[in-house]
């Protein structure tokens, strides 16, 4: 029986790989994607203050047009 267990842990030893890169790399890689999105988030920064429809009685200041311009 000890035979058996000892051929199974021995076989784990050989199962193990190694990284294909050093660790320190996928680190600097998992922060590079970081920064990348953290990038794009920031490019995206007030723009639903640009796309907002103006509010009712903003922007237009007396013209009538568009939907609101009949109930004036």
């Amino acid at each position: 029986m000890s035979d058996r267990v000892l051929a199974l842990v021995t076989e784990g030893e050989e199962a193990a790989r190694e990284l294909p890169m050093p660790v320190i790399a996928y680190f600097f890689i998992t922060f590079a994607l970081f920064l990348v999105a953290l990038a794009v988030t920031w490019s995206f920064r007030n723009t639903a203050y640009k796309v907002q429809a103006p509010r009712r009685g903003e922007g237009t200041h007396g013209t009538a047009s568009g939907p609101d311009a009949a109930r004036h």
